[in-house]
């Protein structure tokens, strides 16, 4: 359900990446439904991480202290040492996921989800149940309420505690031998609906009022985007006139320097203009409207894409492509050229982050029988396991700071969902990282049927 990520298939004694061919079927219903709710959740808490691990201490802390509080100062009809003892364990081992070996911590969110499941929902009713509806478990069970509402989405909430709930009645018959839900729990059941009822939808107002303050912010970065590409054209006119002049200077080493710092200029002013481009079109990803409908060769796009990127000295020479297998698909040529633009900064970056030898990134086209590829291969340093799942979410980044924004792999998600298909990303730190876009196949017979 989490792992939004592949993991590496590795040669032996090999530090290449391997990947599969075979394109995957596509997924069930129910698995794209769980995969959604992943998504939500990762995204939910992609700027606030902290938040789990500070949950995960109020467990470690609250477990085995309400535990003494309820057997010894103010005793409860129904206490488990045991049920405290994986709570606590769990919230432990959540709130010191630093700690983790490297190769776990692609696991954390996962993890994180499950352990508030069992800790909020599942505890609370089954305790709720197991002590006959006290008022002191109702007030302990609404408390856990809040909790939920705090650490997931509301489409997440919904299902933690419907789960856990059902969860918690399911192990209350299966403890008792199938006795009867307990009067005071039913009794309080109305009453814990409706104040969940007004936490979920204050929640959704919020998210409401926090999307209109981001849709403004994005208008007015929108207007700078804008703004900003007069001064790069007054730039451009002025670099093409001093080409110009230079081709009439006679010969000397002093015009050739001249005019390698214009092509620099240019180069500059292209990379400019793309980044205007990806926030213009990230700013405009909650009204766009339908995806175009036209047919482009991948091979095509490819060779514009490192037509058009402006390589620093000798990177050219790494990129390998492989086009034998060239395809079609359905969309826009120049925000495909885009997303390859962000793929190739991003593996040229990482390879010149870490230092070996016979370092390349390479782009290669695949045919299937549903779905076409491309898959895209650097020899870098790698992205960390636990910033895995959180890569195609908006600025989250794995550059150090100051480098990236985190905007380049959300921009390239959205462009290749828009067209149909799904990007995913395998990484082993010190090894390279491998992004697969698998588009779905389009039929020549039903085009030429449809144009007709």
């Amino acid at each position: 359900m989490f792992q939004l990520s592949e993991r590496f298939s590795l040669k032996p004694r090999a530090s290449v990446i391997i990947a599969r061919s075979e394109p995957r079927p596509r997924p069930f219903l129910v698995v794209r439904w769980m995969n959604e709710l992943a998504r939500r959740y990762i995204e939910y808490h992609a700027h606030a991480q902290r938040k789990i691990r500070a949950a995960a201490i109020i467990g470690v802390l609250g477990f085995p202290i309400f535990y003494f509080v309820w057997t010894y100062v103010l005793p409860q009809p129904y206490e488990s040492i045991t049920l405290r003892a994986i709570g606590t364990g769990l919230c432990l081992a959540l709130a010191l996921t630093q700690w983790w070996p490297v190769a776990w911590r692609r696991y954390i969110v996962p993890f994180s989800y499950f352990t508030f499941l069992y800790s909020l929902p599942f505890f609370f009713t089954l305790m709720l149940l197991l002590n006959n509806g006290s008022v002191t478990w109702e007030m302990s069970t609404l408390a856990a309420l809040i909790y939920v509402v705090l650490l997931y989405d509301l489409v997440n909430a919904i299902v933690v505690l419907v789960v856990g709930s059902l969860a918690a009645v399911g192990a209350f018959l299966l403890v008792t031998g199938g006795a009867p839900i307990p009067e005071g729990y039913l009794l309080t059941l109305p009453i814990l609906t409706f104040a969940l009822t007004g936490f979920l939808g204050l929640a959704y107002g919020d998210n409401v009022i926090a999307r209109e303050k981001l849709k403004a912010a994005a208008s007015l970065a929108s207007q700078v985007a804008h703004e900003c590409r007069t001064p790069l054209t007054g730039i451009r006119f002025e670099a093409d006139g001093c080409e110009r002049l230079l081709a009439r200077l006679p010969e000397s080493p002093i015009r050739d320097k001249l005019a390698a710092s214009h092509r620099r200029v240019r180069q500059h002013i292209t990379s400019a203009n793309s980044v205007i481009d990806l926030l213009l079109t990230n700013v405009a990803q909650h009204h766009r409207g339908a995806p175009t409908a036209e047919l482009h060769n991948m091979s095509k796009i490819v060779s514009m894409a490192l037509e058009r990127y402006s390589f620093k000295p000798n990177q050219r020479d790494i990129v390998r492509t492989d086009v034998r297998e060239d395809f079609q698909f359905r969309g826009s040529d120049l925000l495909m050229t885009h997303v390859l633009f962000n793929l190739l900064k991003n593996g040229l970056r990482a390879i010149e982050a870490r230092d070996g030898n016979d370092n390349y990134l390479s782009i290669e086209l695949r045919r299937g029988a549903e779905t076409n590829s491309i898959v895209i291969t650097d020899t870098g340093e790698g992205i960390p396991p636990e910033i895995l799942n959180y890569v195609f979410i908006p600025f989250v980044s794995a550059q150090r700071p100051g480098v990236g924004t985190g905007l380049g792999l959300s921009f390239c998600r959205m462009i290749i969902e828009d067209a149909g298909g799904t990007i995913s990303c395998r990484s082993k730190v010190n090894v390279g990282t491998c992004f697969t876009i698998e588009l779905p196949v389009v039929q020549p017979a039903i085009e030429n049927a449809t144009a007709a």
